[in-house]
């Protein structure tokens, strides 16, 4: 598996899949703080701290089956020679620079969805009155 597909699908359940964290979502401050010791320019070893933890908190077999699963569609629509434009990635045509900031940030949202799950409820009836 290369570093930036393990990437993309991590934070493709970040900020799409949040929900996929439910047996493991209080250790995700630890995995934050884990990637916040890692240079922006080093994928692999971003890389591989993701897959450890996902292996940690067994989901390490999803992890790879969602890798494993693109592959195929990215193959598939390779096979087809599809015209259509690439679905970008978060990583493919970016720089790396930020790569952490931005996993930083997305595993620290999806923390505090999960642990506050009715907070964008709360903000709806702030403006009714009372």
């Amino acid at each position: 598996m290369e570093p930036e597909q393990i990437i993309n699908t991590f934070l493709n359940w970040l900020n799409e899949k949040p929900s996929i964290f439910i047996s493991a979502w209080r250790d995700l401050p630890e995995l934050e703080t884990q990637i916040a010791e890692s240079a922006d320019d080093e994928l692999f070893p971003i890389a591989m701290t993701i897959s450890k933890w996902c292996g940690k908190h067994e989901l390490g077999t999803t992890l790879r089956d969602a890798i494993e699963e693109q592959n195929f569609v990215d193959n598939v629509s390779d096979a087809r020679k599809d015209i259509r434009p690439t679905k970008p990635t978060l990583t493919t045509g970016r720089s790396t620079t930020n790569i952490t900031k931005i996993l930083r940030d997305s595993i620290l949202t999806a923390y505090n969805q999960q642990q506050n799950p009715n907070q964008e409820n709360s903000s709806d009836t702030d403006n009714e009155p009372k």
